[in-house]
C-alpha cells in the first residue's frame, strides 16, 4: 500500500487535533461546563435577564442615523431608563424587509443587564418605539429573556 506524503499529512494532523480534544482541551471544556448552570448561584451573584436590542441605522431616502444622534439617543432614552449601566456595539447586519427586500445596513447592538420587572419591561418597549419613530424604522430586534447570573 503507497501513501502519499499528503495522505500522509492529513493523517497525521487528524491525529494531532484528535490528541489536543482528547488531552489540553477536556480539562477547559469541564472548566467550562462547570460554571455554566444557570441554576447555580455564588455568593456574590445575582440572577438578571440579558436583553439585545438590534438598532438599523439607515433611514428611507439613503440617510442613516449619524454617531452624534445615535449618543443623544442613548443619552436622552436609554441611560435615564437603565442609569445603572449598558453596553453598545457597533455591529453589521441583514433582515428580509416587509416588502421582502433584503436591507444591509450598519447597526447598534445595546445589551442590558437588569432584574426583571414590569417597569423594565415597559422601558425597553418605550426605547424600542421612541428609536423606531424618531429614525422612521420598520423594527427594532430584541433578543430577550436570557437568564444570566451577574456579580460585580
Amino acid at each position: 500500500m503507497n501513501i502519499t506524503l499528503l495522505t500522509r499529512r492529513k493523517i497525521l494532523g487528524a491525529f494531532f487535533l484528535s490528541g489536543l480534544l482528547l488531552t489540553g482541551s477536556v480539562s477547559y471544556i469541564h472548566q467550562v461546563s462547570a460554571q455554566t448552570p444557570a441554576a447555580e448561584t455564588t455568593a456574590n451573584s445575582e440572577a438578571y435577564v440579558r436583553d439585545e436590542l438590534y438598532f438599523g441605522r439607515s433611514q428611507p431616502g439613503g440617510a442613516e442615523v449619524t454617531e452624534e444622534q445615535w449618543q443623544k439617543f442613548v443619552d436622552t432614552e436609554v441611560t435615564p431608563r437603565f442609569p445603572d449601566g449598558l453596553t453598545v456595539i457597533d455591529a453589521y447586519g441583514q433582515f428580509l424587509n416587509s416588502a421582502g427586500i433584503l436591507d444591509r445596513e450598519d447597526s447598534k447592538v445595546l445589551i442590558l443587564l437588569y432584574v426583571s420587572t414590569p417597569e423594565r419591561e415597559r422601558s425597553i418597549q418605550e426605547i424600542i418605539d421612541a428609536y423606531k419613530s424618531k429614525f422612521q424604522q420598520e423594527s427594532v430586534l430584541r433578543v430577550t429573556d436570557v437568564p444570566a447570573r451577574v456579580s460585580f
